[in-house]
């Protein structure tokens, strides 16, 4: 599998495949200005690193890398809906997206020395058990000094359809109680920590026990001040005007098996979402792009 990929999809000094964790294929990208690491399982973004910078995002230590497990940490793809089922608490949280096996569709070498890498995932009987419509989801991961994470829904359905999603980014920071994040001042946010109750956002966001809320009508770029890495990290977005900030603390982290108990320290989620209020409906034959950007200042 991995040579086919590479014969048919493999760039000299842009994208090579290999077996990652546990004999899962994966792709990476390295050209002149940034490396990043994309698994087929989930097509899953597990590494983002300009050159000369710290890793960007954020891998748990204890994720499984095995079929039918969410790897936990980098950039899960919440599709096609964002939590727990609507109706049907039985079927997966988050949707199925996230632990379905793609396929590569496409690389290229863009102006720039950039690298775009496409990845698909079409309905099956599979996914007709779980959520009966016909559909096409592409993802298309962009690097150069940038990230560029589009996810794009094609309903191939005579109706529209409803979709709840996120790309859902944990990112690497140097110690949370350093951290804040601005760019949400001003916003309305549902607190899910306190029963989903709507409160006002006034200035940064600062972190000093769990933290899990929908900031509402949004399409504002976040910024993630980390002081203890001495930097920035800007996430702006297209098709989106719901945001989750999201961080476990101690409790909740000791409670995933997939998390390590200090993992909270090292890590914040700033999620790209169409959640709550902002849940999407596609219409027939119509198409839904959801886009984050993330770059270092």
């Amino acid at each position: 599998m991995i040579q086919n990929l590479n014969d048919t999809f493999g760039i000299s000094q842009h994208v090579t495949f290999h077996l990652g964790h546990n004999g899962m294929p994966k792709a990476v990208i390295a050209n002149r200005h940034s490396t990043a690491e994309i698994y087929l399982h989930g097509a899953h973004v597990t590494s983002f690193q300009p050159q000369g910078a710290e890793e960007v995002l954020w891998l748990s230590e204890a994720a499984q890398f095995r079929q039918g497990k969410a790897i936990r940490g980098g950039i899960p793809i919440i599709w096609p809906w964002f939590g727990d089922h609507p109706t049907d608490t039985d079927q997966p949280a988050h949707g199925f997206a996230r632990t379905a096996e793609w396929s590569v569709s496409e690389t290229m070498a863009l102006p720039g020395q950039r690298t775009k890498i496409s990845f698909s995932l079409t309905h099956s009987a599979k996914t007709e058990s779980l959520w009966p419509h016909p559909f096409m989801l592409e993802l298309h991961v962009t690097v150069g000094r940038q990230l560029q994470v589009d996810l794009v829904t094609h309903n191939y359905h005579t109706e529209g359809v409803n979709i709840s999603q996120a790309l859902h980014t944990y990112f690497n920071v140097g110690d949370i109680a350093q951290v804040a994040v601005t760019g949400l001042s001003g916003r309305t946010y549902l607190d899910k920590v306190q029963g989903y109750k709507e409160f006002p956002q006034y200035g940064a966001i600062p972190f000093l026990e769990e933290t899990d809320r929908v900031y509402l009508d949004t399409m504002d770029e976040c910024i993630i001040d980390d002081q203890a890495l001495k930097r920035k990290i800007y996430v702006d977005k297209l098709g989106s005007k719901s945001t989750v900030v999201w961080n476990p603390w101690v409790d909740k982290a000791k409670q995933m098996g997939d998390f390590p108990d200090n993992g909270y320290e090292t890590m914040v989620c700033v999620e790209t979402t169409n959640a709550a209020n902002d849940a999407r409906r596609v219409p027939p034959r119509g198409d839904h792009v959801l886009t984050q950007l993330i770059r270092l200042g």
